[in-house]
């Protein structure tokens, strides 16, 4: 019934003329109050288990945190890094700027975009928990070919609102389609030394991204963080062994971690169709109890 032009819009008139059943009033309360007592109960199962995403979650960046920073081997000697966000690391770990161990940077196209063509173009929605979500892309003809994504690529996202600005994520490739991305992305290429999916796991973490936007420049209703800025950042560089080391472990326990995570998410949008079902058969007398 909804006009769909420029927005969805419905009426107050159109509304009012929906016919509706009403039964008696007591029987409209004897319904409330079943499912006030069977929403309270699904709604606090929701909410534990929501609060359990979000434990695994900071289990997750915990032990990613703790890899990165203090390797894998927890008889180690440590030395003070002399970095406020990296703390102490192994004594056999360097310490330099960003930019030490990237072979390039560079930005994304600046252009109109369109629901359909040969090239699809990353924007700033599709960097999720350190992965390329590829849905609700958007595409451009023509690309110039040292613009296109190749596999291990890191994009970084110098402009966004400031609590997002400076989200990373590792370009894994598609078979589908070439990849670019959008003017406030960024992509890094490291070198030798430097292993694309440890700095992604580094560019993640919580102490950092704080750092990072203390770096941002602030405009109106967004942040803008230079990558040349955020180059000047002291990283934790391992030996390259030990950073692959970190990454097979890390990729393990996330998955680990991934796979019950997406369990518990199920199981919510299972009770959330629950509920709706539950209101729905309640309010239209399909339950035999409450006729």
């Amino acid at each position: 019934m909804a006009n769909r032009t420029t927005f969805v819009e419905l009426s107050r008139d159109e509304l009012a003329a929906v016919p509706v059943d009403f039964p008696p009033l007591e029987t409209q309360r004897r319904i409330a109050r079943f499912l006030d007592e069977k929403t309270a109960r699904i709604d606090g199962l929701i909410e534990k288990k929501r609060a359990l995403l979000e434990r695994l979650a900071e289990k997750r960046q915990a032990l990613i945190t703790r890899a990165v920073t203090k390797g894998l081997d927890p008889t180690a000697p440590m030395k003070p890094s002399g970095i406020d966000w990296l703390g102490d690391i192994p004594a056999h770990w360097e310490v330099l700027p960003l930019k030490r161990v990237l072979a390039s940077s560079d930005y994304g196209i600046s252009a109109s975009l369109e629901p359909s063509g040969e090239v699809a173009v990353l924007r700033m929605g599709n960097l999720e928990d350190g992965e390329i979500a590829l849905d609700n892309l958007r595409f451009i003809d023509e690309v110039p070919a040292d613009l296109l994504l190749q596999p291990n690529d890191v994009i970084f996202n110098r402009t966004n609102s400031l609590d997002l600005v400076g989200k990373a994520a590792i370009f894994r490739g598609t078979p589908d389609y070439p990849v670019s991305l959008a003017s406030y992305l960024v992509r890094f290429r490291f070198t030798k030394n430097y292993d694309p999916e440890y700095a992604n796991f580094v560019m993640g973490t919580r102490d950092l991204m704080a750092l990072a936007r203390t770096l941002a420049l602030p405009s109106i209703g967004q942040a803008n963080l230079n990558p040349s800025r955020y180059a000047e950042i002291e990283f934790p560089i391992p030996s390259i062994r030990e950073q692959w080391e970190i990454c097979a472990f890390l990729n393990r326990k996330s998955e680990a971690l991934k796979d019950v995570s997406s369990q518990i998410a199920s199981s919510v949008d299972q009770l959330l169709e629950y509920r709706a079902a539950l209101i729905t058969a309640a309010v239209t007398g399909k339950i035999a109890e409450l006729q």
